[in-house]
């Protein structure tokens, strides 16, 4: 039992560095040279304001459409019918990392809930990826015309020494994460180095970035993820003999709509990442994109995720443009994840 409690909890430390990383970074407003940058620099409104929310978007923190959304409100026109633009490609701006990022809840489950690393767990994402991308870029090149998109300009003085002494060195230790050099290393030194440049020593502060809720959370999804891998023939026996059984047609639909059910009603994507860890548990690794795919729908298109709110509060975007793109992205990822099931 210690085992199945203490397995794949190393992971629990990525979380605590990533979030006190960001808390630094967000408290002392480290990546303001990075906007006033991409402004003068880029030719293409659509381009900049997708860059603005990527950017900011990076920072897995709580509401990060807030502060996406909250930078792009400094640089958005008055105009109604341009503002609304801002905010479907400000929503998908920062909801692709949930596919890819090593430093999200979504990514770093499965990592440590099926001990994948992060190239593993590429090689079995990456079709879900491809098609968000693509996805993103059909909305940006076909649905929204350039002249749709108005700035207004900003003045900001532009530090380079800002920008390489305070984004360079977190860009470069994603990266090292990306390329597999070793994650504990990477985030431990790069929050030291947060703190050094910052001046951040209280550990008190520190602390306080962390939200030991979600960091609980985690360590006890980890733990029954663990629990169920081991008992995975008495529970399958178990499900098929209530009807469950996924090889079914009702079993399968079943299963699917409640799990997309679930994420729906949580609308959370630590939740959304738990139900996709423990459905997979049961029923093998090789449903891991579909499950992903079903609750990242149910996820996005919830009434309890509150990005779509605050989208419509800072841009005035309709709740139907919102429904019609969201589930057009859900729709295309359920059927890619489908194929990779039953065709690949």
């Amino acid at each position: 039992m210690i085992d199945l409690m203490i397995k794949g909890q190393i992971y629990l430390f990525l979380i605590v560095f990533v979030m006190m990383i960001a808390g630094m970074i967000k408290d002392n407003n480290l990546f303001s040279d990075v906007f006033a940058f991409l402004k003068r620099n880029i030719k293409s409104n659509r381009a900049v304001v997708a860059l603005f929310s990527a950017i900011t978007g990076v920072l897995p923190i709580k509401g990060r459409v807030t502060v996406s959304a909250g930078l792009l409100d400094t640089i958005a026109p008055t105009k109604p019918e341009s503002r609304a633009k801002f905010g479907p490609i400000d929503f998908m701006s920062t909801h692709h990392y949930y596919f890819w990022s090593p430093l999200e809840k979504t990514v770093i489950l499965p990592m440590a809930a099926f001990s994948l690393s992060y190239v593993a767990f590429m090689q079995i994402i990456w079709p879900l990826i491809i098609m968000t991308f693509g996805y993103i870029l059909w909305y940006l090149i076909f649905m929204v015309k350039d002249s749709d998109i108005q700035l207004k300009d900003t003045k900001e003085k532009i530090k380079v020494s800002r920008i390489t002494r305070y984004v360079l060195p977190y860009v470069f230790g994603v990266g090292c994460v990306i390329a597999g050099y070793d994650w504990l290393f990477v985030f431990g030194a790069l929050t030291f180095y947060y703190m050094i440049v910052t001046q951040t020593f209280n550990l008190k502060k520190l602390i306080k970035y962390v939200d030991w809720k979600i960091v609980a959370w985690v360590a006890g999804i980890i733990f029954v993820s663990n629990l169920i891998r081991s008992e995975t023939e008495t529970i399958n026996t178990f499900l098929g003999q209530t009807g469950l059984d996924i090889n079914t047609v009702f079993g399968f639909v079943t299963i699917t709509l409640l799990s997309f059910l679930g994420a729906f009603a949580l609308g959370s994507s630590s939740r959304f990442g738990a139900i996709t860890v423990i459905l997979t548990s049961i029923y093998g690794i090789e449903y891991l994109p579909w499950f992903f795919a079903v609750d990242f729908a149910g996820y996005i298109l919830s009434p309890m995720h509150k990005c779509v709110a605050i989208g419509k509060m800072y841009f005035g975007t309709k709740l139907s443009d919102y429904a019609k793109l969201l589930a057009g992205w859900a729709l295309i990822l359920v059927t890619t994840s489908g194929v990779m099931l039953y065709v690949w």
